[in-house]
């Protein structure tokens, strides 16, 4: 019998790690068993009664792994509660024209495997550790550098799709 929760996200720079391992401790505290892992690491769902699947959002988008491994579950995953967070530096202001287009980075996920719930939060940038290409990106949208991630927001979501997981 499934009775975990899986935590798969993917990442480029590590924030998006951190968020979801800090999902899978807030689960963890109500006494769920949870598997935090990336997605391109995940070959079996049969263990999962649940699945919370979160990427960041780049040039408006989620990466592509998070998008391929639910479109390759898409039929498993359509039988257990599944939610979506997704990490973006554009949402550090919470401006609700730039939220609408960061829900908008889930649309295509969406229309594989309808969530229970949906999370977005700010992300951290660090130029430092950033690539070339990435780096560059930066300085021509002139992005701001720091962490904005609000862990009290991730804590508080966590606690609402465990309410929705065990409700469905």
């Amino acid at each position: 019998m499934a009775d975990r929760i899986l935590v798969a996200y993917a990442t480029r720079y590590g924030s998006t790690a951190e968020v979801a391992e800090a999902i899978g401790d807030e689960l963890r505290k109500v006494g769920a068993e949870v598997d935090v892992r990336p997605v391109d690491e995940i070959q079996d769902l049969s263990p999962y009664r649940a699945a919370v699947i979160g990427s960041p959002i780049y040039m408006g988008k989620w990466l592509p792994g998070p998008q391929v491994f639910i479109e390759k579950n898409q039929q498993h995953l359509r039988t257990i509660p599944v939610a979506y967070f997704a990490v973006g530096l554009t949402v550090t202001d919470r401006n609700p024209e730039i939220l609408k287009k960061a829900e908008a980075s889930m649309d295509a996920v969406r229309l594989l495997v309808n969530p229970v719930e949906v999370g977005i939060f700010p992300g951290r940038l660090e130029s430092s550790g950033l690539s070339f290409t990435d780096r560059t990106i930066v300085k021509m949208i002139r992005a701001k550098t720091g962490d904005f991630r609000n862990w009290g927001a991730v804590r508080a979501w966590a606690q609402a799709v465990n309410q929705k997981i065990a409700a469905a």
